[in-house]
């Protein structure tokens, strides 16, 4: 007798009332955000103020674990979720007021080490404790039709940018100004499981879904503030796969072994080292403005 997961019965599914891929114009930030559970008064601060207040996007997995031997506990079996991330642009585009006031673009994706990446952040926890938390998973115990548990873990995710409107360009020591956010970003959350902590993490299913801003900015002269002309935000989900990928996906691989370098810790070392030395290639400053870039930047 044994406890079995029943991977016939495993679903994912994706639920985000009131998401959806935005920017903010702050006092003192641009704040790229995805609407529900946003503070986008965090970019009227400096610093910027905690943008997240709560999860934008949930991901709900059910599986039933059948108790072949009656059993009322599950045991040392374990069930989480776990994302792996790619992004695909990451930058941030800084111009003068005159051409001779030059350019900076800040490539944060630049500066990671490894994408796609293992995008987890614990707090206060290992990895393993943050994707099989105890805080994400609920249990009901049943006897029809059959006996055992049903089982449904939660993922949620918001992600965000406060971006800071001017920059120094240290080239031509004179201030830029933010003309251009570039995020696109593709996820997938995957549903794992493993019989105890000491076991390699089995997935279940795996759900896709992405975020992109892309935005350009102009600036009015005679009150130096930004006018916001978003061309394109977008947060959509993918659709549910049902059982892992083939074995050789190197997504995949990354979610079953947890290697890092996460995600967030590359890109807060990427955003710091831009600001902190100014140095490429995170940092490519310019005496000039882009080439062909548009005339209206300033009216």
């Amino acid at each position: 007798m044994a406890l079995i997961v029943d991977d016939t019965s495993v679903n994912m599914t994706w639920h985000a009332a009131g998401a959806k891929a935005a920017v903010h114009a702050g006092t003192k930030f641009a704040v790229a955000h995805c609407t529900a559970g946003a503070n986008t008064a965090a970019g009227n601060t400096a610093p910027p103020g905690k943008v997240k207040r709560n999860d934008a996007i949930e991901i709900k997995g059910t599986v039933f674990l059948e108790a072949t031997g009656n059993e009322f506990d599950m045991g040392d079996h374990e069930f989480g979720m776990v994302q792996v991330t790619e992004l695909y642009d990451y930058h941030f585009l800084y111009v003068g007021r005159l051409a001779s006031d030059g350019s900076a673009k800040l490539d944060v994706l630049g500066g990671f080490t490894k994408n796609p990446s293992l995008d987890v952040q614990p707090e206060g926890e290992t990895v393993d404790e943050h994707i099989f938390s105890f805080n994400n998973i609920e249990t009901k115990r049943v006897t029809k039709p059959r006996t055992g548990f049903e089982i449904t873990v939660t993922f949620g995710d918001h992600p965000h940018n406060v971006v800071p409107w001017r920059f120094d360009n240290t080239l031509t020591h004179s201030t830029n100004f933010l003309a251009r956010i570039r995020r696109a970003q593709h996820f997938v959350v995957y549903f794992v499981t493993r019989a105890s902590a000491a076991a390699t993490p089995r997935i279940l299913g795996r759900l896709g879904w992405a975020v992109t801003w892309d935005c350009d900015f102009n600036w009015t002269i005679a009150t130096m503030q930004p006018k916001l002309a978003v061309t394109r935000a977008e947060l959509f989900p993918g659709t549910f796969k049902l059982g892992p990928p083939p074995g050789s996906d190197a997504w995949a691989q990354i979610a079953v072994n947890r290697t890092g370098p996460a995600t967030n810790a590359q890109d807060t070392s990427a955003v710091n080292r831009i600001y902190d030395t100014h140095l490429p290639p995170g940092c490519q400053q310019s005496d000039a403005p882009p080439s062909g870039f548009r005339s209206n930047f300033f009216s």
